[in-house]
């Protein structure tokens, strides 16, 4: 009865290790395809960090802005 248990420990240490070769090989499935997806996600990054410098030169323009006025209503007092 012994050889019963041990047939089928062969048996489901077979199944096990088929499961995980196939698990394996969709894990490396999906690395592949997040591969790209990083580098792409890292080049849109790179093309979005200068936005919050826009919200500060908007208030520079602003800042311009009134000054050349200033100037501008000196100058055609003039």
């Amino acid at each position: 009865m012994w050889w019963v248990a041990l047939a089928l420990g062969a048996v489901v240490l077979v199944v096990v290790a088929a499961l995980l070769a196939f698990l394996y090989r969709q894990v490396c499935a999906i690395e592949s395809g997040v591969t790209p997806l990083v580098g792409a996600g890292e080049g849109v990054a790179a093309n979005t960090a200068k936005i919050r410098d826009l919200l500060t030169t908007a208030a520079v323009l602003n800042q311009i802005k009134a000054e050349a006025v200033v100037h501008d209503d000196y100058l055609s007092r003039q």
